[in-house]
């Protein structure tokens, strides 16, 4: 069964097999894929992974992002109100990983969900409808659901989609793009 608590607990276990090489093999690879993106003068968000979840290693889609002229921001998480907030990433120096763990900053300008223009969503795995399975929290939800109509939402995965994810409900925003190590997917 395609249910989020299956797929969640199956694909935790997939990523918790990849060794720090494959990790990195993949996460290099992202660079590349994401070039057919304009980010020039764009505002982006791109999460920061969490390493002890053998999540992307994004700071090559951020140099790449910031090369082409865009601009970078990265959200601090309210666990109290299952909220972000995001910040113009200016330096490595304003981050910090907090207790659980993720990496957010801890000083900063402020950047209105509405001015996003991208945003990089973590996921656990995604479907071929572009539905996705995260940590079960629903902050991406809460968030993608506040930013503009012309934001487009891409996924970063690990892995190639399962079939469908049989049990998504109206608050599950999908995604208009999810890359893969393999193969870049189009749901828009």
């Amino acid at each position: 069964m395609n249910n989020k608590e299956a797929l969640r607990d199956l694909y935790k276990k997939k990523r918790n097999l990849l060794d720090s090489g494959m990790l990195s093999q993949i996460s290099e690879k992202y660079e590349e894929l994401i070039t057919p993106f304009d980010f020039n003068g764009k505002i982006v968000s791109v999460f920061l992974p969490i390493q002890k979840f053998n999540e992307i290693d994004t700071s090559f889609i951020i140099q790449k992002i910031i090369n082409s002229g865009g601009t970078i921001c990265v959200s601090r998480s309210d666990f109290k109100e299952k909220s972000m907030e995001f910040f113009i990433y200016e330096e490595t120096a304003q981050i910090e990983e907090n207790e659980f763990g993720i990496p957010e900053p801890i000083y900063g300008n402020i950047c209105e969900i509405s001015k996003i223009d991208y945003v990089f969503v973590p996921l656990l795995c995604f479907d071929e409808e572009g539905n996705r399975v995260g940590y079960g929290q629903g902050f991406y939800d809460k968030f993608l659901s506040s930013c503009s109509d012309n934001c487009i939402k891409i996924g970063l995965s690990h892995f190639d989609p399962v079939d469908k994810i049989d049990d998504c409900n109206d608050k599950d925003i999908k995604l208009d793009f999810c890359i893969t190590p393999n193969k870049t997917y189009v749901f828009r």
